[in-house]
């Protein structure tokens, strides 16, 4: 286990250590999982290329990387706040997550929760 900082549970690598052990946790039970499922009838690879390109480049993916692309272009000009705060309720309606209201309150009292968090507890100034 030889990580630097890792003396106590209070240590600064306990986290790193809880973080690595939930993921391996994760992949074991998704693999467990996988195994339960139906093969999928395909005929070739060039059958199994396609159909894996359709899972996992579905129109909500590409579609939210162009979303993500743009609130990375707009943090520095508009700052992390108006940035921040364009992201989280366009996430939501988008994904429909929530209602356009919800999503307006939700958007703000998450992003006055870091504020504070970040200001006064970190004392990190946001960009």
């Amino acid at each position: 286990y030889r990580i630097s900082g890792f003396s106590s549970i209070s240590s600064p690598g306990t986290f790193p250590m809880i973080a690595a052990s939930v993921m391996v946790l994760s992949i074991v039970l998704l693999m467990l999982d996988n195994r339960k499922m139906k093969k999928p009838d395909v005929v070739g690879l060039a059958d199994e290329l396609r159909r894996t390109v359709k899972e996992v480049l579905s129109r909500v993916f590409l579609i939210y990387t162009a979303v993500i692309i743009v609130y990375m272009i707009l943090i520095e000009p508009l700052h992390f706040l108006p940035s921040s705060f364009v992201f989280l309720f366009v996430s939501m309606i988008y994904l429909k997550g929530s209602t356009f209201f919800k999503s307006l309150i939700i958007s703000a009292v998450s992003l006055g929760g870091i504020y504070f968090i970040f200001q006064y507890f970190f004392r990190v100034v946001l960009p």
